[in-house]
């Protein structure tokens, strides 16, 4: 029996299944066998790890042992999401749950679940070994990585509308069917050192894609670049990066005052002596919903680099990121 990871503890079995690696693919059967080591009639929650209305059959019916999952275009698995749903239901229910949807590739002679991946665990871990799924066949032309484009796309399409999916499954989804605007940020993420769910493993998450994709094309890439590198040095510790700290860095050295003032080596130093004592949150907590980038920008400037408050370059810097008006808002926070 194949297992991605051999444990008895449910920490490990959900650290393995939430890293699974991106472009690889996964038999269901060695991900369900995985759970089962920790779901099992052994478990607390085993009452609810039962087929409600019966097993899968008739027309349709695929074994887990046949269906595969490709890493590349879908979510990662979260485990506890899984079981608190199935504890909630008193178990698995077919005739609610309904049918999956599966790709077969002709160049690989495999069935590859594009829709319905947790379904299928569900079943798995409920003792059920197969289920009813509606079958797209690729065309027998296509290479592999033709056949992965196109069921990213049905992916994207099919859950982006269909239930809350973050901005951030959403741009994996996107790079998997290889769409221009993602593939030409997710090379500028690479460049940046960040990682966004998992494909660029080597680099430091970030939180809040949103914000990035909000300064893409707005800020230049060398900016955005260089406020990266500002950024992982002062604070090259913390496990993930704080999109709005990033984006508010990347706005003021954006700023054309900017460099009457500062070199980006004084910024270098003053930034790291700042973050020993203090954390990215204390430069974004206090931000204006309508100019969020620019008011962290705006704070940084204050909390971090102001050494002559008199500073006539200094304060021209300060309004060229906020009106006075917006300046006094800042100060009753």
């Amino acid at each position: 029996m194949a297992l991605i990871i051999k444990s008895s503890k449910m920490a490990e079995v959900k650290a393995a299944l939430a890293t699974l690696e991106i472009g690889k693919t996964y038999s269901i059967q060695e991900i369900v066998d995985t759970i089962r080591q920790v779901c099992n009639h052994k478990s607390k929650s085993s009452s609810c790890f039962v087929m409600k209305s019966g097993n899968y059959d008739g027309p349709g019916t695929m074994l887990l042992k046949d269906l595969y999952v490709d890493m590349t275009y879908q979510r990662r698995i979260r485990l506890a999401k899984i079981i608190n749903k199935l504890i909630k239901e008193g178990g698995f229910d077919k005739n609610i749950a309904g049918s999956i949807d599966i790709a077969y590739r002709p160049c690989t002679e495999k069935y590859y679940v594009w829709d319905g991946l947790r379904r299928c665990l569900m079943v798995g871990i409920c003792g059920g070994n197969c289920i009813v799924g509606a079958i797209f066949r690729h065309a027998d032309n296509l290479y592999e990585a033709d056949c992965i484009k196109q069921e990213a796309k049905f992916f994207k399409v099919r859950n982006a509308d269909k239930e809350a999916m973050s901005f951030e499954e959403v741009f994996k989804a996107r790079v998997g069917y290889e769409e221009d605007l993602a593939m030409v940020q997710l090379s500028l993420l690479k460049k940046c050192n960040f990682d966004v769910e998992s494909l660029n493993p080597a680099g430091k998450t970030l939180g809040g894609l949103k914000s990035f994709d909000e300064i893409h094309g707005v800020i230049d890439n060398d900016t955005i670049i260089e406020a990266s590198k500002l950024y992982l040095y002062a604070w090259p510790k913390e496990t993930q990066v704080s999109g709005y700290a990033f984006c508010g860095l990347a706005t003021l050295i954006n700023n054309d005052k900017f460099y009457d003032i500062y070199t980006i080596e004084d910024v270098k130093e003053m930034l790291r002596d700042y973050a020993k004592h203090n954390l990215p949150r204390t430069l974004t907590k206090d931000r204006l919903n309508n100019a969020a980038f620019k008011s962290i920008a705006y704070n940084f400037v204050n909390n971090v680099l102001a050494v002559d408050t008199d500073d006539k370059d200094l304060t021209t810097l300060l309004n060229s990121l906020l009106s006075k008006e917006q300046q006094g808002m800042m100060e009753v926070n």
